[in-house]
């Protein structure tokens, strides 16, 4: 079942049933309502679940440990694994999705899913060096996945039996976009909806834009027709100096646009543009295109930096102190990870949420950035000790995660007023159907990537000499990891 159909199902359900959005916070218990004739033939088909192509296996009861972040690991509470392992169901919808697709698992395949959680890519590494084999397998984010993978201590998973990458329930996208030297370490998709939270979104705030009596945003963005000039004219419009002093003060005026320096990148990738591309045989290249390049940064410069528009962390110092501005109407635009919607859940701020921007006309797609250090991806080391239980069970936890997890992840969207229409519903599938994964990010050669952020942060006007120097260490840096990958190639033989 795919994102699309899902949540096609989804709103069909809002109106055939809409007190389920009346709810606040509770879990939402559902009941079958009792239907005529009539009405059960407008009802969709229940589609046949989707199974893995994995022989029946029997794994004598064996554990089945999984290696998960801790607060330590990631940025903060917020962002410790979630959904890998329950101890038993509580009645909250992710956490019983997870228990009911964990004991799938357990009775399918005679395994016990267990959990140790702390910092992943040095504890990875040490159950490697050490040889002790304690994990079947890590969820952990996508730089300590690509410094564990250049360093030889994890395992392709093209090498491992029953993981199918073009499968449905692996994000493809990720999976074209990380494949280096015909290998790829670690993948995504509904096997973890951490992904999603760390996925870079825009809200806005729906007063705000009715009192400057803009257009239908989201008709905008389904007729493909929401570009970066239009953000930049509507944060002009909205930004008020409110007591007429000449300056713009968080205490006091209204802004276009409030966000953490991390939407840089939100709006760069949002372009569609990346650092590196691939040939026809997979061989990674610096993008060829600095035209538009300069472009997008250029233009992704003026929104981020322009003062009178703009308030950021340098203004306020955290992401929730933003939060906190945008609700209180202060903000006509907010640009955060996805799981600041989840904070906003108490805010009585009707505000609705909405792809970012596209650059130009010639862009197809809206396209979102995945943040490196807070998404979550899944590898598996080379010390896990049964290579057939780390591949099946992996493959299988993605494939049911397809019908319990990812379910759950828009379940607890809707009914528990995370999204506030029926519109940001869908506009949570169209953001989660492209992201960005690439690879200039999360290797960050040459430091180029960081050199580009922070001229988009700052609106300087250094693009093109930054481009010029960079490219030689940013090339060098990345031939020195394509040589470690053709080495572990070479060791597979």
């Amino acid at each position: 079942m795919k994102k699309h159909t899902l949540i096609a199902l989804l709103l069909a359900l809002i109106t055939v049933a809409p007190t389920l959005l009346s709810c606040a916070s509770d879990p939402v218990e559902t009941t079958p309502v009792a239907q005529n004739t009539e009405t059960v033939e407008t009802q969709p088909e229940e589609e046949t679940e989707l199974l893995p192509d994995i022989p029946a296996l029997d794994f004598g009861a064996e554990e089945f440990m999984f290696l998960t972040s801790d607060a330590n690991d990631t940025n903060g509470q917020d962002w410790m694994t979630y959904d890998v392992w329950v101890e038993n169901t509580t009645g909250d919808v992710i956490n019983d999705a997870v228990y009911e697709r964990n004991l799938y698992l357990e009775e399918t395949y005679n395994i016990k899913m267990a959990q140790s959680q702390g910092v992943t890519e040095t504890l990875a590494k040490q159950d490697v060096t050490a040889g002790t084999g304690d994990y079947d397998a890590v969820m952990t984010n996508t730089t300590a996945a690509a410094n564990l993978a250049q360093a030889g201590y994890t395992i392709s998973m093209y090498d491992l039996p029953y993981i199918d990458l073009s499968k449905p329930w692996w994000d493809q996208g990720c999976t074209e976009d990380l494949e280096l030297m015909g290998n790829i370490y670690f993948a995504t998709g509904d096997i973890t909806v951490i992904d999603n939270d760390a996925t870079w979104v825009l809200m806005f705030n729906k007063q705000l834009y009715e009192d400057n009596g803009f257009d239908n945003i989201y008709d905008k963005v389904k007729e493909n027709d929401w570009y970066y000039d239009d953000m930049l004219e509507m944060m002009s419009s909205a930004a008020l100096d409110v007591n007429g002093d000449g300056k713009m003060l968080h205490t006091d005026d209204i802004f276009g646009f409030a966000t953490s320096d991390d939407s840089g990148q939100g709006l760069f990738y949002a372009s569609g543009e990346k650092l590196v591309y691939k040939d026809s045989e997979g061989t990674p290249f610096l993008c060829e295109d600095a035209e538009r390049m300069v472009g997008v940064v250029e233009k992704a410069g003026k929104i981020m930096s322009d003062k009178m528009l703009t308030i950021n962390t340098s203004v306020i110092g955290s992401s929730d102190g933003l939060r906190i501005h945008f609700e209180e109407g202060r903000a006509l635009f907010f640009g955060e990870v996805m799981q600041c919607i989840i904070r906003m859940r108490e805010s009585e701020t009707a505000f609705g949420l909405i792809p970012w921007p596209k650059y130009d006309e010639g862009q197809e797609k809206y396209h979102h950035f995945v943040h490196g250090t807070a998404g979550k991806v899944v590898t598996i080391t080379a010390a896990a000790q049964n290579q057939e239980m780390s591949g099946a069970i992996v493959e299988a936890m993605a494939a049911k995660s397809m019908y319990t997890l990812t379910p759950a992840y828009y379940d607890v969207a809707i009914t528990r007023k995370y999204m506030r229409d029926e519109e940001s519903i869908e506009m949570l599938d169209i953001i989660l159907q492209d992201r960005r994964y690439d690879l200039g990010y999360i290797y960050n050669w040459g430091n180029l990537y960081t050199n580009i952020r922070t001229i988009v942060i700052q609106g300087k006007d250094t693009f093109a000499s930054t481009w010029e120097k960079g490219q030689k260490s940013f090339n060098t840096a990345m031939e020195k990891t394509l040589a470690k990958y053709e080495e572990l190639n070479a060791q597979r033989q």
